[in-house]
């Protein structure tokens, strides 16, 4: 069984002039967000094994704020193809890493809501009914995957548990 926690990063700023898109940062809002996305996983028992992260400062400083809740401490690749690619990116990302671990994706919309679309087959009624609503700056769907390997991910194979 494969798990996966998807989680599109907290509240950033808005763009301001001569400043690229990718540099970014978490406002208040975001960065106060931030424990409480930890306090759920940590209480939660949901640590990662291995962490996919775009490499924009807004994923990268998610990611730092929740990090320190995670033990043991997971393997962290930051990726520049998460940061402008699309739904099929995402898919080859963790395709790509084979084996059966737990991972983290960290990354934008609309890939995180497309890839949690994609995948999803079943689950929890009122997270079902919510992750098809929107998908929130800060938001965190749970999917487990009755698959033995990530080589194997496919359409329509998640049972979301929690969003």
């Amino acid at each position: 069984m494969l798990r996966l926690y998807l989680l599109r990063h907290a509240k950033s700023s808005w763009a301001e002039p001569g400043k690229r898109d990718i540099d970014r940062k978490l406002n208040a809002r975001g960065e106060s967000d931030l424990p409480n996305i930890a306090n759920l996983m940590k209480g939660r028992g949901w640590v990662p094994a291995h962490v996919y992260c775009s490499d924009a400062v807004r994923t990268r400083e998610t990611l730092a704020g929740i990090e320190g809740s995670f033990v043991p401490r997971p393997g962290i690749s930051y990726r520049a193809d998460l940061y402008s690619g699309d739904t099929d990116t995402y898919m080859q990302c963790l395709m790509a890493h084979g084996g059966n671990e737990a991972l983290m994706l960290v990354g934008h919309n609309p890939s995180c809501e497309g890839l949690a679309m994609q995948l999803v087959n079943d689950g929890d009624p009122e997270s079902l009914k919510t992750l098809a609503m929107k998908y929130p700056t800060g938001g965190l769907a749970v999917f487990d995957i009755a698959l033995s390997s990530w080589s194997a991910l496919k359409p329509h194979c998640a049972h979301l548990v929690d969003f």
